[in-house]
């Protein structure tokens, strides 16, 4: 996968995030030596490769997205020597998606598990808002939630061009889908304050959990 990097037809994407980079530089910075970060939607791994060389097999990396390219990208990094990398593959069925393994990961875990969530997948509103409410009850206090492309639509990209009409309406396609989340899920939640307007929130206050009732 990590081949792909700055070939043609890949030149948009072969930059890594330098807020995400930056902010698990930060981490390790302030004393947090073994950070768990998730990166959600890897792309072809500009990011991941980055983010694990910041790490240098400190802490854990988890990374979500299809079977085959979590797989390749796990591969070509123990390549590389770094063997901190966990993947969290999910299959191409139609109502499968990075949400499932959220979802296990929670009901695994009694509390929050990650440092950093960089967000950076389906861009639609019906995979990213779940995937906001499940990152926001595994992000400790004191972490961060990193979104991509704030103005980015469906409209504007060659991006499944050919079939989108047969899975969204006109609207959908036009509307920025992820800044859909960002304001009506994170920017204005009191339990996040702003670092970088539109992409980057630290988490201030816990994750309120109701009780689960018994009958």
């Amino acid at each position: 996968m990590l081949e792909k990097l700055s070939t043609p037809g890949f030149e948009t994407i072969s930059t890594p995030d330098s807020d995400t980079c930056t902010l698990v530089k930060t981490i390790l910075d302030n004393g947090n030596v073994s950070p768990t970060i998730a990166e959600i939607g890897i792309g072809i791994g500009t990011t991941t490769q980055a983010v694990a060389k910041i790490l240098n097999n400190r802490g854990q990396l988890h990374v979500f997205d299809l079977e085959n390219k979590v797989a390749e990208v796990v591969s070509d990094l123990a390549g590389m020597g770094f063997s901190n990398v966990t993947p969290y593959p999910n299959s191409t069925r139609y109502w499968d998606s990075y949400n499932w393994s959220l979802m296990k990961l929670m009901k695994a875990n009694e509390g929050a598990i990650y440092d950093l969530i960089y967000l950076d997948g389906a861009h639609t509103f019906f995979h990213d808002a779940l995937a906001f409410v499940l990152c926001d009850r595994l992000l400790k206090v004191g972490g961060y939630m990193i979104s991509d492309d704030y103005y980015w639509t469906f409209a504007k990209s060659r991006y499944m061009a050919d079939k989108r009409d047969q899975f969204m309406t006109s609207e959908q396609i036009e509307t920025r889908q992820v800044a859909l989340v960002v304001d009506l899920l994170v920017a204005s939640n009191p339990q996040y304050e702003v670092v970088t307007k539109n992409k980057v929130y630290k988490k201030v206050l816990p994750t309120p959990v109701r009780a689960t009732q018994t009958r």
